[in-house]
């Protein structure tokens, strides 16, 4: 912030004029030392003087105090204040009480504290009754000068003391006292505040009068201090206990010498009881109820003795309030005394973790999904264990992990699947809100019907067991049953997956494997737009099926060792699960375009199939290096997940391809006879694919007709392993 000094005829916002005098420059330096007046400093340097300013005489520069000499004194003490710019009839105040004998020079002021000081917490300098400069006794936590108050004693406690015992002496102004003494004897002081001070009573100390002194002047109790033998306490085993647990006392003078010098054992504020008369030197007890942690004392004719320690009383955990039943995994709410003591919480042996740190009175656990049922809650603390008065019974909270769903009998609604974790015959199912007719199958896996198949968009899955949910995952109803919707399919084969585990390729296998069924009775009928619509999906699935194999082999550990091969099971059993569907796949096209004739080729949907084919091909090297380096199996039959989802399209895929032909290739005794057909049919195939199928079907003709011209001798007419046409009519033989 900048200030502006303004003369009374110069408008507030008026032209700055002026300059910076000599005078101002030492105003803001000296200003500067303390925060407070850095700050006016900072105000002076930005101000503005007016060019009348500039003609005044400058004004008297500001005293400042930087020091005071020496840096502890008390009433009666000649001091020495450096600094600047003091004069002559400059006044010096510690708080209220005025310095006396005053010497003042430019840049010090010598005086007396006067005996009246009680405290200073600031030197202040006065000018013609005005306050020009104060220096704090302490600023910004610095210690720039301290008054040593006259010590004062007031009480002793305890009232009398046996040698060994400490005596605390409370009054004000201790903490400056540098001796001590009782009688004529000077004692070493243990401890000292302000307040207080404590000392140790000695063998040979005798009853006498207590003094102190320091710089501020000398004190003494009013009353001669008593010094005489008390109970001592040495030690106590166990240094800590539990309520009730017994304890043993050690020390002297335990035993009392008669009825009136009786030893009395406290616990903080709880009296001890004795299991037996104490000896001399011992004292057995129990820690009372309630106890709590503090000094073990023995008093005698209102002497008490303690412990250099306090004793530890180690909280005991009371869970008063414990849910009888709780999900699993789910959160148990317990409530009680001391439970912020507990340092281990178990359910039976399974160990539990808080979800936030226990309160005295407040703890929630995390409860796994392994926890254990109908076992007792247990808090350890101190290697002691304490247990709920009932055991807690667990109910597992089902968790679901993905849906599949696929075209039910007759082509009537459908029917899917749920796998997950924790299901049982109880377990409710919503989808999108609405409750699922479920058939319980096992822990992990539920079969369901619907009449119809969820409309496209995202649907909330969840499970319920009583009135414990698990957490509700989402489903895609444009996925038709699967996890990726069909049309995203080519598109992600160049990136691959994301959030893709072993129960989502589970679920696309299982609908995957009701397809293959599904095609296999539709191969039977042979209709043109059911062979077409079907022919895609197979395709498609063999893009889900490579996508699954990248996705999976992604989270499979990398290496050889043992503990990689066995922590890559579960997916390298998937992988060859896959790899096999992916030969089903095939087999079931092959089936499916074997059902074709001529006239249902152009129908058939043969570009739309080959074309998710050919991005399979397209994809392979992709999730061969996916797979690189990954191992799964058992014992010694270990193998690569790259070897192990290879596929071949090059040798399976043209049996697809010849099944399509069938009746075209068997049309004509040799491949010029049916070439210009087969051209025709494939025109609307990509150039690229135009030329694999051309040469599959070439290949395969041009076979056929050599081995049928060969066979006998007699040609393709005279051979009876082949029909007019040269196409081999047998399934042994030479024809074969």
């Amino acid at each position: 912030m900048t200030a502006r000094a303004s003369t009374p005829d110069a408008p507030l916002g008026s032209p700055r004029r002026g300059y910076f005098g000599s005078s101002m420059i030492a105003v803001v330096a000296l200003l500067s030392t303390t925060p407070q007046l850095a700050r006016a400093a900072d105000l002076a340097a930005t101000s503005t003087f007016t060019a009348e300013d500039a003609d005044s005489p400058a004004p008297a520069a500001a005293p400042t105090i930087a020091a005071v000499a020496p840096a502890e004194f008390a009433a009666g003490t000649s001091i020495t204040i450096s600094g600047q710019n003091f004069a002559e009839g400059d006044a010096v105040l510690l708080d209220t009480h005025a310095l006396t004998d005053l010497k003042i020079t430019a840049t010090s002021i010598t005086g007396t504290v006067p005996a009246t000081a009680k405290a200073g917490k600031k030197l202040i300098l006065k000018r013609a009754k005005k306050k020009v400069g104060e220096l704090a006794a302490s600023s910004d936590g610095v210690a720039r000068f301290t008054f040593v108050p006259a010590p004062k004693l007031t009480t002793a406690s305890p009232k009398f003391a046996a040698p060994g015992e400490v005596v605390t002496l409370k009054g004000k102004g201790l903490a400056r006292v540098t001796e001590l003494s009782l009688g004529a004897t000077k004692l070493k002081i243990d401890e000292q505040t302000d307040t207080t001070i404590k000392f140790t009573a000695v063998d040979g100390n005798s009853s006498g009068p207590v003094t102190v002194k320091s710089l501020g002047g000398e004190a003494a109790l009013k009353k001669d201090y008593e010094v005489f033998y008390a109970p001592t306490l040495t030690s106590v085993d166990p240094p800590a206990a539990f309520e009730g647990d017994t304890i043993t006392i050690a020390g002297t003078h335990l035993a009392a010498a008669s009825t009136s010098a009786a030893v009395k054992f406290k616990l903080g504020s709880k009296s001890l009881k004795l299991a037996e008369p104490a000896t001399a030197t011992a004292a057995k007890s129990t820690v009372p109820k309630a106890a709590k942690s503090g000094p073990l004392t023995a008093t005698a004719r209102g002497k008490k003795a303690s412990l250099a320690a306090d004793f530890t009383v180690h909280p005991t955990p009371l869970l008063t309030t414990v849910p009888k039943e709780v999900g699993a995994p789910g959160e148990l709410k317990v409530s009680g005394k001391h439970l912020d003591a507990v340092t281990t919480w178990r359910l039976g042996q399974v160990t539990l973790t808080p979800v936030a740190a226990a309160t005295a009175s407040k703890v929630t656990l995390t409860i796994p999904a392994d926890a254990p049922v109908d076992q007792p809650l247990i808090a350890v603390t101190q290697g002691r264990e304490f247990a709920s008065k009932k055991p807690v019974a667990t109910v597992k909270t089902p968790i679901v992990r993905g849906l599949a769903y696929w075209t039910g009998p007759e082509g009537k609604g459908v029917e899917g699947v749920i796998r997950g974790a924790d299901f049982s015959d109880k377990t409710k199912f919503t989808l999108a809100g609405k409750p699922l007719k479920t058939s319980f199958v096992a822990a992990d896996r539920v079969g369901f019907t619907l009449t119809k198949a969820p409309a496209a968009g995202a649907h909330k899955l969840s499970a319920k067991a009583g009135k414990y949910a698990g957490a509700p995952v989402e489903i895609d109803g444009a996925g038709n049953g699967y996890r990726v919707p069909a049309d995203q399919l080519a598109a992600l084969l160049p990136t691959g997956l994301k959030d893709y585990d072993l129960t989502a390729a589970q679920l696309d296998l299982e609908v995957s494997e009701h397809l293959v069924a599904e095609s296999d009775a539709a191969a039977q009928q042979a209709e043109a737009a059911r062979v077409a619509a079907l022919g895609l999906r197979l395709a498609q699935d063999l893009q889900r099926v490579a996508l699954a194999q990248a996705a999976v082999c992604t989270t499979m550990a990398t290496g050889k060792d043992a503990a990689a091969v066995t922590g890559n099971a579960a997916a390298g059993e998937l992988l060859r699960q896959s790899s096999k569907h992916s030969q089903t796949l095939v087999t079931a096209l092959t089936k499916l375009w074997g059902s074709l004739t001529p006239d249902t080729l152009a129908s058939a949907g043969l570009v739309d199939a080959d074309a998710a084919i050919a991005s399979v091909a397209v994809a392979q090297p992709k999730i061969q290096s996916a797979c690189k380096g990954r191992f799964a199996g058992s014992g010694k039959l270990i193998s690569e997940a790259s070897t192990t989802v290879k596929l071949e399209l090059d040798k399976v895929y043209p049996s697809a391809i010849l099944a399509a032909f069938e009746d075209v290739l068997a049309a004509g005794k040799n491949w010029a006879a049916i070439e210009k057909d087969v051209a025709t049919r494939l025109t609307a195939f990509p150039a690229a694919r135009k030329k694999l199928w051309t040469d599959t079907l070439k290949a395969s003709k041009s076979g056929v007709a050599a081995t049928a011209t060969g066979v006998t001798g007699k040609g393709v007419k005279g051979d009876k392993h082949v029909d007019k046409a040269g196409k081999p009519t047998g399934k042994g033989g030479k024809a074969k």
